[in-house]
């Protein structure tokens, strides 16, 4: 495996791209130095190599995914198969289903549209999801890979309100047409738990997991699955 590893000001600023170097120096370490290599890459560079596996922003990695693979990763947002875990009315529509207000995330592009909007505010026309409000008490990232909860981080709201486990891997369960790596994001309010959203695994933050046994896998497999797809 060999990651290109994004630098902005020729500094790594991601979470994950600590954690990974890490996650490489331990592979390497119990496999006599094979198996894991990586490079430094400038995020300005219009066109880096195509012999790894690019790890860095949203933009960074999508640059690279289009210029070598003309493939463009799409935002998961609440996938179809987890719509009956919202506890909320969420649907896909175009700018013409905004009948309340509702919180709208963009089915365009990742990093897109995000906020909360109301009838007779503009909407910029294009393919959207509207979530009902929810009061959020707690928010939890759960890292799945190959099918089965492997980390579980607090990031936003009361770290003692804990999700519900069952819950949760029946989302996973569920969650058939899901990539091999993904984040699921939860939340929690007085009514238990529910999801929040889904991403790909790729530009994702890591709140403190640092699994270094499979979190270059988690990004090489993600990668793979994705160029094949």
């Amino acid at each position: 495996m060999n990651f290109l590893i994004q630098t902005i000001e020729g500094e790594i600023k991601h979470d994950f791209s600590f954690t990974l170097l890490e996650a490489i120096r331990y592979q390497n370490w119990i496999n006599n130095d094979q198996g894991c290599t990586y490079l430094l890459i400038n995020e300005k560079m219009p066109a880096f190599r195509k012999d790894g596996i690019p790890v860095g922003s949203v933009e960074f990695v999508s640059h690279y995914l289009e210029t070598h693979f003309n493939k463009k990763p799409m935002p998961r947002n609440i996938p179809d198969p987890l719509i009956p875990f919202a506890d909320r009315l969420v649907f896909n529509d175009t700018e013409k289903g905004l009948i309340d207000k509702y919180f709208v995330k963009s089915n365009e592009k990742i990093k897109g549209f995000t906020d909360i909007i109301s009838p007779g505010e503009p909407l910029a026309p294009g393919n959207y999801q509207f979530s009902e409000l929810i009061e959020i008490d707690s928010e939890w990232r759960c890292f799945v890979y190959q099918g089965k909860l492997v980390g579980l981080q607090n990031y936003s709201g009361d770290f003692t309100m804990f999700p519900d486990i069952k819950e949760i891997a029946q989302m996973i369960e569920d969650f058939v047409t899901a990539p091999i790596s993904y984040t699921l994001d939860v939340g929690i309010n007085k009514g238990g738990t529910f999801v929040i959203e889904a991403h790909d695994f790729f530009s994702c933050g890591l709140y403190g997991f640092a699994d270094l046994r499979i979190l270059p896998f988690m990004f090489s497999r993600w990668f793979l699955e994705f160029i094949q797809s």
